[in-house]
């Protein structure tokens, strides 16, 4: 089935400026606009993951298309109700079309950018993970960058700003989104109960507290942070082990290229916790239940193999972000790690 070029009645919860409070500064500095007339053609927003970028972008996109024009969301008003059901033809989200934002999906919104807004004064537009477009889709999107109407407002967020083309940031609002901080994440998570060396873990790998919840109450979470421990035994050993680890419990996994990829996070801090031991910083740890074991490997490895081995496996997240074979891939890393 063909992908669609935009996603028309972008759904979104009840919601206000207040619930983006982690990002107190942007939202106050986006309503004041909004209330001033002041609201710019373009936005890039601009942070790591989960730190809230999209959740700000769609309450934006909200309180533009509000009819009350306070600078918030009403959630009564007609627009707000259909925005909030997934039902405003004026309300449009962009993502990848599989690894990239193809030149096909930036000429619809150019099509759409020619038409008059249906119900409203207004059109909005999200790019989420804008630095993914295609070289011709940017230098698409530069048109109407470059000649934007009075009615239309892009948002377009984005990891890794520096992937962006220099002409696209110089015609957008950048804002660089902050991260809560980790240990304020931490506290709240083990407040509601959820184990802390899942919760530490969880919260290294992403900052949006949703997402890190998620992780720590998954099964398959727990699981991984298990068998790293394991797969980096089977590694100092120098045997068949890891390989035949890596096939049987690694590859096959039902999370796919995205639990591969957290996998491999939780390995990367396995080995920086095996670092802080060896350097007395228990205190950074975040497997602190695994001391005994942390212990018995820092024996076998040294600071000069840790600190390789973390750089191998940020290559291999490198590569398998870049769409290698993920067995061949993960094979590779085995293989290195073993010959340092």
């Amino acid at each position: 089935m063909e992908t669609p070029i935009f996603e028309k009645g972008l759904q979104v919860k009840n919601m206000s400026w207040q619930e983006c409070s982690d990002q107190q500064r942007i939202a106050t500095i986006l309503r004041q606009s909004i209330k001033n007339d002041r609201v710019a053609h373009a936005y890039l927003f601009a942070g790591g993951r989960g730190v809230g970028k999209r959740r700000v972008a769609m309450q934006l996109g909200k309180s533009l298309l509000c009819l009350r024009q306070d600078g918030d969301s009403c959630d009564q008003c007609h627009h707000c109700l259909r925005i909030n059901s997934g039902n405003h033809p004026d309300f449009h989200l962009v993502e990848p079309d599989g690894a990239s934002i193809k030149i096909d999906q930036i000429r619809g919104l150019q099509k759409e950018f020619s038409l008059r807004a249906v119900e409203s004064k207004r059109k909005v537009y999200i790019l989420d993970h804008a630095d993914k477009m295609t070289v011709q889709a940017a230098n698409s999107l530069l048109k109407f960058l470059e000649e934007p109407g009075s009615e239309v407002t892009a948002i377009l967020l984005t990891e890794n700003p520096h992937q962006m083309l220099p002409t696209i940031l110089s015609r957008c609002q950048v804002m660089h989104f902050a991260e809560l901080p980790f240990e304020k994440r931490v506290g709240l998570l083990k407040s509601e109960g959820l184990y802390e060396p899942l919760v530490r873990n969880a919260c290294q790998i992403t900052a949006d507290l949703g997402q890190a919840r998620e992780l720590c109450q998954a099964e398959w979470f727990a699981q991984f942070r298990n068998q790293v421990l394991q797969l980096n035994e089977d590694v100092l050993e120098k045997g068949s082990h890891a390989l035949v680890g890596l096939q049987e419990k690694i590859v096959k996994n039902d999370q796919g290229t995205q639990g591969i990829s957290n996998l491999l996070d939780l390995y990367i801090y396995w080995l920086r916790d095996i670092l802080f031991f060896h350097m007395d910083r228990k205190q950074d740890i975040l497997n602190l239940d695994q001391l005994e074991a942390m212990g018995r490997q820092a024996l076998r490895c040294s600071k000069t193999w840790l600190l390789r081995a973390i750089q191998i496996v940020m290559g291999t997240k490198d590569r398998l972000a870049r769409h290698a074979n993920p067995q061949l891939t993960l094979e590779r890393m085995i293989i290195e790690l073993q010959e340092v």
